[in-house]
């Protein structure tokens, strides 16, 4: 298959986790070796069956997952299986392996799966809409990963989780003004292609978006259990004081 280069790779970023769940049901030995769907699993991920229990999900996990897709929800509490594609890549110079794990869950789906969680960006799918995002078309990184808009009084918490699906930390700025938005969502998905792209942001890097009144210094913070992220993130801190 035409490999997935990363062209802008420096030696030097995170593992890259993969953590994917098909929900369906399904036989006993599945068959992910077609060449059609791409080279197999990866080296250091693994595709494991289980029976399909909703309370895996502690918490409001289960409740933030189910809103987010109420249609494709039914299909998948009730699917009496799922297969969880996990593992860890380390550092990894080109996205074959991203290529390759979504052809082996193209392939789950194929063999009676009925739908996708991604527990890493809180999302689910049904089959359908899983194929048209990520399957079949061109590759675009902003799909692996979500931005979301938390209010903080009149201001908004801009945020993002999915980046460790490439090594990469998530992207995080507080204080915007709602105004704001619009102009600092293409800041976040070029921060985002850059990084998918094996992109390492250094500390105090000053970015600039259109409609912006002031600059962002970024800022390597968290850890990788940080449970706003599952990830560290960059902290773009406005450089002048708001």
């Amino acid at each position: 298959m035409v490999s997935w280069p990363r062209s802008r790779w420096v030696a030097g970023g995170g593992e890259a986790r993969v953590c994917l769940e098909v929900c369906g049901r399904f036989e006993k030995q599945l068959d992910l070796s077609d060449p059609k769907y791409g080279e197999g699993l990866p080296d250091g991920v693994t595709a494991q069956q289980f029976p399909n229990d909703w309370s895996r999900f502690a918490g409001a996990m289960g409740d933030i997952l189910r809103e987010s897709n109420l249609d494709a929800a039914p299909a998948i509490e009730a699917a009496p299986q799922f297969v969880r594609v996990f593992g860890h890549v380390p550092d990894p110079d080109s996205l074959d392996y991203l290529r390759d794990i979504l052809g082996v869950v193209a392939a789950l789906l194929d063999q009676g799966g009925v739908g996708v969680i991604d527990p890493q960006t809180l999302q689910i799918f049904a089959p359908h809409q899983w194929r048209e995002t990520f399957w079949g078309g061109a590759f675009e990184p902003t799909s692996h990963v979500v931005i979301l808009l938390s209010m903080e009084g009149e201001r908004v918490w801009f945020h993002t989780r999915g980046m460790r699906v490439f090594g990469r930390p998530d992207i995080s700025c507080h204080a915007v003004k709602p105004e704001e938005v619009a102009a600092l969502e293409p800041v976040f998905n070029g921060l985002i292609r850059m990084q998918a792209a094996g992109f390492i942001v250094p500390e105090g890097q000053m970015v600039q978006g259109v409609g912006l009144e002031s600059r962002l210094i970024c800022r390597q913070r968290g850890s990788l259990d940080d449970p706003h992220f599952d990830n560290v993130h960059l902290e773009l801190e406005w450089e002048t004081e708001r």
